[in-house]
């Protein structure tokens, strides 16, 4: 187990010191995002509004797109670097002694940090995955989008010759005959409220995805801060004298 718990600092380590890198980088992408401040949604909503104008509702958001992207890729980096530290400091816990483990209260106040910001980054994970479908459900609404039907016939025909110079013979004959049929609805003009519906939708998803992106950066630099400060009482909670990391005791702190 050695081998693991050292591999375990080494990766907390890593994490550490590319923290500062990391966080700008965050930091760039929060930024780069066009609408901010307390008028976010209505200028996002006011401009996906007037994108749609034209009537290519399955044209995709570029704005919002772009959100989804960063924002996903953010907290998925940031789920996968907490686990990476509860499991940096779950090898490190001492092993109990006479039925206690004292020394272990700032590495159990870390892993509730973790887990805290960990559960938030999956549940946002999870619930920003459901905007395409959602899109995909309110453009499908379009009354002025071509609603293409197809059918198809297929007959077929038998018939037989008796005596001949070949004997008796059976002949069967098989055609197919597709008709396709294209029809649309609302004059085939864009319906105002359905538009505006889908840029509400798509104003939502941006924000939703803005906020999910920025208390990522929030957590993320508190549990970086939270590292740097208390390394030591993490990697040793008893000091670094202390060899309680035996096969003698149990690891658990709950």
């Amino acid at each position: 187990m050695n081998a693991y718990r050292q591999k375990s600092a080494a990766d907390a380590k890593s994490i550490l010191k590319s923290g500062v890198k990391t966080l700008d980088a965050l930091t760039s992408s929060l930024t780069a995002l066009p609408y901010k401040g307390s008028g976010a949604l209505s200028q996002a909503e006011s401009a996906f509004v007037a994108a749609l104008a034209s009537g290519d509702v399955e044209k995709p958001n570029e704005a919002v797109d772009k959100a989804y992207v960063v924002t996903r890729d953010a907290l998925a980096m940031g789920a996968e670097h907490t686990r990476t530290l509860e499991r940096f400091v779950g090898l490190h816990v001492p092993q109990m002694e006479d039925g206690n483990n004292f020394g272990v209260t700032v590495q159990m106040m870390f892993s509730k940090l973790l887990k805290d910001e960990r559960e938030k980054m999956e549940k946002a994970l999870s619930e920003t995955s459901k905007y395409y479908a959602n899109r995909a459900d309110a453009i499908d609404k379009f009354g002025h989008l071509p609603k293409t039907s197809v059918t198809e016939s297929k007959s077929t025909s038998k018939s037989s010759a008796k005596g001949g110079k070949e004997g008796d013979e059976d002949k069967e004959s098989t055609s197919t005959s597709t008709e396709e049929k294209s029809s649309t609805s609302d004059g085939g003009k864009v319906n105002a409220h359905r538009a505006k519906a889908l840029a509400a939708l798509d104003a939502q998803a941006y924000v939703d995805l803005a906020v999910a992106l920025q208390s990522m950066v929030d957590g993320y630099v508190v549990i970086l801060d939270n590292l740097e400060k208390n390394w030591e009482k993490l990697e040793n909670p008893r000091g670094k004298g202390y060899g309680g990391y035996g096969s003698g005791g149990s690891s658990m702190v709950y």
